[in-house]
């Protein structure tokens, strides 16, 4: 099977098929009308087996993360999600691999109104970069450096379950069979929060998506914003599993350090503090506030009176 039969049969139409395309996969590049739009958007991820994804996981789970994890850059840019390119390198030509790999990132794409609009295909070892393009609210984009002293800190949904769902998957864990498979869904599958994103923009100071693990990814807030954070590290919203597995150690330290959440943390002022958690409850989001944006230059973790003392390292490519 040909590079072009390829392209043909599982990614010519894949995704949802936008009126602002106007030539799409096929040719030597994409085309897309931009007229009525203030901004672009643009981010890019690559997902090598056995790094972002263990060789394990299914051609249908490796399809809806390679799109998930950049529709999560976009819910942390406060941008809506258009368009999306692909490079697919694949060791050999699989055709119910390729099946399922086109469907599950189809399945995602359809649910935030993207279509695929060009790429490439390679032979090498298995490999995924996705790009994907969207436009910023009238507004402006939300970024990382406008956090302010006094400022709440929040996360959305649980932290820790990915990583801890990638975990079980080495070790014995107190878990049922059906918890173990909630975990791993949370780990292939994440949930990005676009249309949340979108909806609580106007609250939101500064923002990022927790794709690293919460302290690398609440750092680069700071570090761009210029100042400093304590988070109570009780307050970081766990799942009962998470609980369960942790309880002889309470150790947040998967919470805190896991990565591949890909939930949202972000700060909003005082004054919007209460109007953001209505809105929220209005999505049926859970919105957990973990700390304070205060002076100086420092993420401080808390666990009541004394300092807690984090064991594991945030994940680092190099």
């Amino acid at each position: 099977m040909s590079e072009f039969s390829i392209i043909e049969k599982y990614f010519s139409v894949l995704g949802k098929q936008r009126a602002d395309v106007i030539k799409g996969v096929g040719d030597d590049a994409a085309l897309v009308n931009t007229s009525n739009i203030q901004s672009l958007a643009i981010s890019v991820d690559t997902l090598i087996e056995g790094v972002h994804f263990p060789s394990v996981t299914s051609a249908y789970d490796i399809g809806w993360k390679s799109l998930a994890v950049n529709l999560s850059d976009m819910a942390a840019m406060g941008a809506e999600p258009r368009w999306a390119t692909l490079a697919l390198t694949l060791p050999k030509v699989d055709e119910t691999w390729l099946s399922e790999f086109s469907r599950g990132f189809a399945d995602l794409a359809g649910l935030f109104n993207v279509q695929l609009i060009g790429g490439d295909t390679t032979r090498g070892a298995l490999s995924i970069s996705v790009q994907i393009i969207g436009s910023t609210l009238e507004t402006g984009a939300l970024k990382r450096d406008k956090a302010d002293v006094g400022d709440g800190i929040y996360v959305t949904g649980f932290l820790g379950d990915a990583a801890l769902g990638l975990k079980s998957l080495n070790e014995v864990l107190p878990l049922s069979d059906t918890e173990k498979q909630e975990l791993l869904v949370k780990l292939n599958r994440p949930q990005p929060k676009v249309t949340e994103s979108l909806k609580l923009a106007s609250y939101i100071n500064a923002a990022i998506d927790v794709s690293d693990g919460l302290v690398s990814d609440l750092s680069h807030i700071l570090q761009a914003s210029q100042v400093a954070a304590i988070v109570n590290v009780n307050s970081i919203p766990v799942s009962r599993a998470y609980r369960w597995c942790n309880n002889f150690t309470q150790s947040y330290d998967l919470a805190l350090c896991g990565g591949d959440d890909y939930e949202l943390c972000f700060t909003v002022a005082k004054e919007n503090e209460r109007e953001i958690m209505v809105e929220a409850e209005k999505l049926s989001l859970q919105c957990t506030r973990i700390g304070e944006i205060t002076e100086g230059t420092t993420l401080t973790i808390m666990d009541g009176k004394n300092e807690y003392s984090v064991q594991q390292k945030a994940y680092d490519h190099f």
